[in-house]
């Protein structure tokens, strides 16, 4: 039994002896698998982390909508303020005026560094034109995959790792830093996506500035249109009311001056000390009551007497003279986006893209080294081991 134990024993001095032995067998195993770890990063290459930096417009491309967006401030530009700008003149009560003066929400949006990025920060999020980008540099080979469900699904899996993140700045706390991060395998395509990217981003915001704007200027003038309509309306309506009152006058006056031909009064010297209403109207005498018939039937402008006639043409010919549409539609005219020939809300900047990759030459060939040295011994052991049971 004591002989047994000792034969089972493993002598450290004989492993020792033994690895030195075999040392160029070890080390030829290691060599081989430094050369193949070599081999596998270059013909695969492991992943790259790229990181790009996004940039707003700046300071003087910002100015450029400076003019624009001071008259957009205006509350003529705000429908609840068009609708008492509008109220018929002298109607303005100060509850009025002080919510004129704390409107602030306008229709129109300010056009600044902040809303572009916003708008440009958002295209990105939405990931459709990330999509677009993967398919169109075949930032995922097709081949790859049986069906084209499997590498749609493929796609949009890569596309939700698209990455935006907020760069912090402890110099300027208000700058507006944004970096993209995305794991990529080719630099050149990637950044050939990140180009189409950016142009996309930058074409989508466009349009959807242009058709804002065009959306909320179109419900301004439908707005006036309409209260157009209803002034013309209440233009027609009140020299209709005259009509209809002078007709109804006219009747009651012939009424009380044949009363007053009935009785004889001709004229009534003493009228001030009588309370003429309209059941002793007649008492004025019929002289008096027929000179007003005579000079009513015989008016040549009746919109002179016609009640809040005046004050409604003022507010149509304020209508219709009011340049304020005119004028935001040729400042926003007058703005890089429409006269603008390069227009972009923002920039990403990807020739200047850097790139961390997941593992590096020097890391590949440390661990190959590691693992060819121990498969090294351990294949010294088991050749050892077959040779003594030889």
């Amino acid at each position: 039994m004591k002989k047994k134990i000792e034969t089972d024993e493993i002598d450290i001095i004989d492993v020792i002896i033994s690895i030195w032995n075999n040392k160029i067998r070890i080390a030829l195993i290691t060599v081989i698998f430094i050369t193949l770890s070599i081999a596998q990063f270059y013909v695969n290459p492991s992943s790259l982390r790229a990181k790009t930096e996004i940039l707003p417009i700046d300071i003087i491309e910002n100015n450029l909508y400076e003019q624009y967006n001071l008259l957009s401030r205006s509350p003529r530009y705000n429908l609840y303020s068009r609708k008492i700008f509008n109220l018929p003149t002298g109607t303005l009560g100060e509850k009025d005026k002080k919510e004129i003066k704390s409107i602030s929400n306008n229709i129109f949006n300010e056009i600044n560094i902040n809303y572009l990025l916003s708008l440009f920060l958002e295209e990105l999020r939405t990931k459709d034109i990330i999509v677009e980008a993967i398919k169109k540099y075949q930032l995922i080979d097709k081949k790859n995959f049986d069906s084209e469900d499997e590498y749609l699904k493929a796609v949009e899996n890569r596309a939700l790792k698209f990455v935006l993140l907020k760069k912090d700045d402890k110099n300027d706390k208000n700058r507006l830093n944004w970096t993209i991060e995305f794991e990529v395998y080719d630099k050149d395509k990637w950044e050939k996506a990140l180009s189409f990217i950016e142009s996309e981003a930058n074409k989508n915001v466009k349009k959807y500035v242009n058709l804002d704007f065009d959306t909320k200027l179109d419900s301004l003038k439908l707005h006036d249109q309409f209260k157009l309509e209803d002034l013309n309306l209440k233009i027609k309506n009140v020299k209709k009311d005259y009509e209809i009152e002078i007709s109804n006058r006219l009747a009651f006056l012939k009424e009380h001056a044949s009363i007053a031909r009935e009785i004889n009064i001709e004229k009534n010297n003493t009228f001030e000390f009588y309370d003429f209403n309209n059941r002793s109207y007649y008492m004025r005498g019929y002289g008096m009551i027929e000179k007003e018939i005579e000079l009513i039937e015989t008016r040549t402008n009746k919109d002179a007497f016609t009640e809040n006639l005046l004050d409604l043409e003022k507010d149509r010919r304020n209508l219709l003279e009011d340049k304020s549409l005119k004028r935001i539609e040729q400042l926003f005219n007058s703005t890089p986006i429409v006269s603008g020939n390069n227009f972009k809300v923002a920039e990403i900047i990807y020739k200047d893209t850097k790139y961390v990759s997941s593992s590096s030459l020097t890391s590949s060939i440390l661990y190959a080294g590691i693992f060819g040295i121990i498969f090294g011994i351990f294949y010294v052991f088991i050749s050892n081991a077959i040779q003594q049971r030889k």
